[in-house]
């Protein structure tokens, strides 16, 4: 299974280039890093205070490099700061998350590298655990929001980020993405109700959106 990162990394990647479609790198930064972040919410590694602060509840080593580091980083600060605070530290150097994200994709034998570029793993390329399938990622993610089926707290918690980085047409059509803000915020904010992980991904999806718009002005 992929992380959330390694999804909104995937659906930023034009397979035939083996680079990001052309948004700007640091726009594709901020979805990233709050990706990140969520995933870590996910394994129960992060909370939120009172303050609206982003804390370790947990520390444990994940096993995940790029988690790790961030684990690491968020351990040495001294005050507990703002998920806006880490957004923006983890977006600084946009290639090299980039780069450090399509790595850990090959390192799964997702993905191969060629020298700068990530491509899709051929399809005879034996031993691959997880297939590259673009079509089935966007499949569920608008399934989860137009159809009447379960909506997963992963896949909303994606969707969520997308949003928040101004990144829904990745998935949805043009004239789809009014139909599906107003479906992702309401089934988001029901799931949240029932599920703490959730409304820490809230908080960094504001943080996403924050940051986003901080920049562009």
């Amino acid at each position: 299974m992929l992380t959330l990162y390694e999804e909104i990394f995937t659906l930023t990647l034009n397979e035939e280039k083996g680079n990001p479609f052309p948004f700007n790198r640091k726009a594709l930064a901020h979805p990233l890093s709050g990706a990140i972040l969520a995933e870590l919410a996910f394994l129960d590694k992060l909370c939120v205070t009172e303050k609206l602060r982003l804390v370790l509840c947990e520390d444990t080593q994940t096993g995940d490099r790029i988690l790790d580091g961030i684990l690491e980083q968020i351990q040495a600060v001294e005050k507990a700061r703002k998920a806006s605070y880490w957004v923006s530290r983890l977006s600084e150097e946009p290639k090299k998350l980039w780069q450090s994200v399509g790595e850990d994709l090959v390192e799964k034998n997702v993905l191969v590298q060629d020298e700068k570029r990530f491509l899709r793993q051929p399809p005879s390329s034996e031993g691959a655990p997880t297939t590259l399938d673009k079509f089935q990622m966007k499949h569920r993610l608008r399934a989860s929001v137009l159809s009447t089926g379960e909506s997963d707290a992963r896949s909303l918690a994606v969707l969520k980020i997308l949003l928040a980085g101004d990144l829904l047409g990745l998935v949805f059509t043009l004239d789809e993405i009014e139909t599906a803000k107003m479906a992702i915020h309401k089934l988001f904010l029901a799931a949240a109700m029932r599920d703490p992980i959730l409304q820490v991904v809230e908080e960094i999806a504001q943080a996403v959106s924050a940051v986003r718009e901080d920049e562009i002005e």
